[in-house]
């Protein structure tokens, strides 16, 4: 069972105060969920890096596995200016057992990051973008002007996740998952084209000399699935 730490908004570049409150809000939550048996600590959702890292301390304390993500907002940079290779580089360095990307942004604009990534470092790389679909110049789905309410037409189909998996996979991904607007189709997909489900899950079996829907009228289930 993995605990969670987060962004706080409490984090201000240069400031000793600010991080010592860090600090405190980080002991505090850690403190209850290790007394719940937690087994591991995802640390998320960091557009700063300062942040990340004391995460990062906090965590490593513990004596537990740590995995901490950035985010990316519009600019493929962290909130000081960091690029995607260059936070991977110092999260290890500071201790944390898997680094990578997670939300605001979908497959299409968090990949060629994560690629940069793994061309900087050799440890354990980790990917969950959002499954909603954004433009170029506007990659953070939470700048959109369909944000929060009317994000509904810009979800991904469950194919396109798939591909995002495989993608992932090529690369060197090692902690392939996703996050906001991934509902249980998606990762099941996702699950399925990494060869994650039994066999016997992976295709509607056909109970008759008749179809008992389009799919096996239509002859979908012909398709063969790798």
């Amino acid at each position: 069972m993995a605990g969670n730490l987060s962004l706080t908004w409490m984090y201000e570049q240069g400031s000793a105060s600010a991080a010592d409150r860090v600090r405190h809000t980080f002991d505090e939550q850690l403190a209850v969920q290790c007394d719940e048996g937690i087994d591991f600590i995802i640390g998320e959702t960091f557009s700063w890096l300062g942040e990340a890292l004391l995460c990062v301390e906090r965590a490593k304390k513990t004596g537990l596995p740590v995995m901490v993500t950035i985010c990316f907002e519009n600019k493929d940079q962290t909130a000081e200016g960091k690029t995607a290779a260059e936070a991977a580089k110092t999260l290890l360095g500071a201790g944390a057992d898997i680094v990578g990307m997670n939300c605001l942004r979908p497959p299409a604009h968090t990949l060629g990051a994560m690629e940069q990534m793994r061309k900087a470092v050799d440890g354990y790389l980790a990917c969950q973008p959002v499954a909603y679909r954004t433009p170029k110049d506007k990659p953070d789905f939470t700048s959109l002007p369909e944000f929060p309410y009317a994000l509904d037409p810009l979800q991904l189909t469950r194919k396109e996740m798939g591909e995002y998996a495989l993608r992932a996979k090529e690369i060197g991904i090692n902690y392939i998952g996703s996050c906001c607007g991934s509902v249980a189709m998606h990762v099941r997909e996702m699950a399925r084209v990494l060869g994650k489900l039994p066999a016997e899950s992976r295709i509607w079996k056909k109970g008759g000399t008749k179809p008992m829907s389009a799919y096996e009228y239509y002859d979908h289930d012909q398709i063969s699935v790798k």
